[in-house]
Order: structure tokens, then sequence, then C-alpha cells
């Protein structure tokens, strides 16, 4: 069954309409509340959580509204990265958490991340329940005036968060390394430097100034080029990116390329190997991680396996197989039960920093050592998303290309799960023959959704 407002990361659209206006968002929290009744009725925990976005404190509002009408008793945690809020959960024992955040969209964008019982993501079995109730509620009157001022309790969720990863990494020496973090004007902006420099780095904090509207805007994961002028131009080891609500992680290194997810993954899949620490030396990646990767870890005896694309399949995967690693090309990693399967931007960047020290290795090693293969990924706006069965023409141009350069060519086509947009991804030896079928099948993809209405 499809979710009508979830996507591959909870709810996510333009602040202040649909799923993101306030009637929907009393409607959302009264739901979860409900869902989170505990067995001896008391009024269970709920957590909220949210990014710097200027949108942040009115959705959280609503949600606490509803969470009140439902009986919930609501924790507000401030402005932290999402990864905090599973662990404040866990450290409180509340039954559901929500972080309001829309990651690395810009900040006319928010949404609603939800978690349940011991900090894990809801199922898609808990979404469509969830999902139901809010239609049912959807029937009854919302005039806004019933508990418009419940009681929240607030506490410092940035302050146990980065406590937290300092006793978690106290066997980490991080002296006298040089390092540009760029904190997207987002929520690593409260974490990231304090817990690097209290680990003994040189911490130059970039993008750490926000006011509601800068968030992501030409700085963090998503726009790796200001993070790599400064690299370039000063006295680094490395940069490192975090995206708004800092569960993703980029880096850079002192000639300015780019380390992304499958650069991460090959090396820790590796350095953990190497020590008999990566549990039946196999990584989890989505459909979208480069060939590159694959030969790379196959190459030092360790098996990749596949997913959709989203954490939420990394992390089904993970816990089914019982891995220890995975992630996707973005840097979102996750690292199984050791940090409870929970993406974690500065984790990761811990993690790696950490490696590069016992290893000895510079992260241009690191990017050098995963042989790309070509891939283009191309974005395709559309005001329609009808299913790629119902596209005859794009499917016969897929079977053709995949008939005529079998194992040569990886098509992977997908709408995005959070933005109105079709992704065509196209990977193979040839480049020409890469560039060419991307353009084309976007074209393609184009024409065939151009006049389908509005429908997402």
């Amino acid at each position: 069954m499809t979710r009508h407002w979830f996507g591959t990361d909870g709810i996510r659209g333009l602040a202040g309409e649909g799923p993101l206006a306030a009637p929907f968002l009393r409607r959302l929290g009264r739901a979860l509340a409900e869902q989170a009744v505990t067995e001896d009725g008391d009024a269970p925990i709920v957590l909220l959580a949210r990014d710097t976005r200027e949108s942040g404190p009115a959705i959280s509002a609503a949600l606490a509204t509803g969470l009140a009408a439902g009986g919930a008793r609501a924790v507000d945690l401030g402005v932290v990265p999402t990864p905090a809020l599973p662990m404040a959960m866990r450290a409180r024992g509340a039954a559901r958490g929500v972080v309001v955040s829309a990651s690395h969209n810009p900040w006319t964008d928010n949404g609603v991340k939800v978690f349940g019982a011991g900090g894990l993501k809801l199922t898609d079995a808990q979404e469509h329940a969830l999902e139901a109730r809010v239609r049912e509620l959807g029937g009854e009157s919302d005039d806004g005036r019933a508990s418009d001022s419940p009681r929240i309790e607030s506490v410092d969720g940035a302050r146990g968060y980065v406590e937290a990863l300092l006793e978690r990494f106290s066997d980490v020496d991080l002296t006298g390394m040089r390092l540009a973090v760029d904190c997207a004007h987002g929520a690593a902006t409260l974490t990231a430097p304090t817990v690097l420099t209290a680990l003994g780095a040189r911490v130059t904090p970039l993008f750490v100034s926000p006011d509601g509207r800068n968030i992501n805007a030409g700085c963090g994961s998503t726009h790796l080029d200001a993070l790599a002028d400064v690299v370039r131009a000063g006295t680094f080891d490395l940069g490192i990116a975090f995206d708004g609500d800092a569960d993703r992680v980029l880096m850079v290194d002192t000639a300015g390329r780019h380390c992304g997810g499958d650069h991460m993954l090959a090396f820790l899949g590796t350095h953990l190997a190497s020590r008999d620490a990566l549990p039946k030396r196999t990584v989890v990646a989505t459909i979208m991680s480069n060939l590159g990767l694959e030969r790379t870890l196959s190459g030092a005896g360790i098996a990749l396996r596949r997913t959709k694309v989203g954490d939420r399949y990394v992390h089904a995967e993970m816990r089914e197989g019982g891995y220890g690693l995975g992630g996707e090309a973005s840097g979102h990693l996750l690292f199984g039960a050791e940090h409870h399967f929970n993406g974690d931007g500065l984790y990761t960047a811990l993690k790696l920093l950490g490696g590069l020290r016992e290893s000895g290795r510079d992260l241009a090693s690191v990017i050098d050592a995963v042989p790309s293969v070509p891939q283009v990924l191309l974005n395709v706006q559309v005001a329609a998303k009808p299913p790629l069965e119902s596209l005859p023409a794009l499917g016969e141009r897929v079977a053709a290309a995949e008939a005529a350069h079998g194992a040569d060519v990886r098509i992977v086509l997908r709408y995005s799960g959070t933005e109105n947009l079709a992704r065509v991804m196209v990977e193979g030896v040839d480049a020409d023959v890469v560039h060419g079928l991307a353009d084309e099948l976007a074209a393609l993809w184009r024409r065939a959704v151009s006049g389908q209405g509005s429908r997402t």
C-alpha cells in the first residue's frame, strides 16, 4: 500500500501548506499520542526536536497541541541534530519522537520525521496506521482552541548529545588535526565544532550563523564548493560538511576533491574488516552507490548488498542480516547495533577521523582507493508521479539499452520521495554512452509526464 503523506524520510513539503499546515499537524500529533499509549495507561513521553528553519517553532507548537489533546507528555529538545533525538529517546524512555526538519532542502521547506520506541524510525505498517488515524481525525472539528498552549518541558538536547559523543569517542585523539567544518547554518552549529575541538582538533567553523532562512544556502553537504575553496586556500588537513539536520556528512581533501558516502563506506568497510570488526564482512548500500564501491570492497573480500533508495531500507537490511555498516552515497551512514542504526553525520565523521589516525592515511588516499565508474544522475522536475509501468516508451528504451550494453550499463529510474522530481541514474564503463543515455531518458520522462496534473 502506498503511503499518502509519508515519503522515504517522513513528511516533507512547503512549510505552512498541506500536511505542514497547523490543522493537519494537530491531528498528526494527536494520532501519534494515541499510537504511543503505554500499557500501564501513563501519559506517553514524546520528544520534539528541530533544525534552524524559521518555521520550526510553529510546526513544533502545532504538533505539541495535538500531542496534548491525545494525552501525551511533550518534551522539547530545541535545536539539535536529528540523531540527538533517538539518543535522547532511549535515555528518557520516550515512546515516540519527532524531528521537525527538511534535511538538505531550502528553508522554505520543512518536514516531520517520526521515530518509534527505542529511537527507531517507524515501519511502513506503523506509518500506514498513523495515516489512517489522521484521516479519521480529519472528519472532526479542529478549531485549534483545545490545548492551544500545552505545558511543554524543555531540556538542552544539544548538551546531552555532545556529552554522549565525547564519552563514546574518548579514545579518539585528534590533537593537531586542522579541520574546516561547514555546519550549513543548521543543527550541527551547536554541536560539531564543540565535539571536534574537545577531542583536540583545530577547528575553523564555517556557516554557523543561522537566521532561519540561510540553512543549506550555498553551503553544507549539498553545496561543497565553498568548503572546497576554503580548504584549498588554507592549511587544513581536510574539510567536513554537514546537511541542515546533521544526519549526513561529506568531506573534501586538501585539493578540494569530494569524499562521498561511497568513499567512506569503502574506507570504513576495509578498515573494520582488517581488524575483524565488520560483521559478516558485508557492507549494505543502495542501488545508487557506484560500481567502484562494489569493486573496491570485492577486492578486499567484502560483500556488498544493495537496497532500494532510502536509509530506512538500508536500516531494514542491516537489522535483518545482522550487518554492521551501511549507508548511502549522500553521506548518510549507519553503524548497526553499535549506534542503534541511526544516521549521524558527526558520529560518522568521528569514525572516519579516528580510522585515519589509526591507519596513518589521509583523506586523499581514501578518495583514490575507489575507482569511480562513470555515473550520471539527472533530476527531472515533474508535476505528477505516474507509475513507471504506465510509461511504455520509457520502459522500452531502458530495455533496449540493457539488451545492447548488458552488464556494461546500469540504469535506475525512480521518483524522489521528498520532492517533485524524477531521478535518472545511468552508470557504465563508457562515459559517452552514459551521458547520452541519461539525457535521452530524462527527455523521454519529461515528455511522458507533461500535462499529467499536479498530483504527487
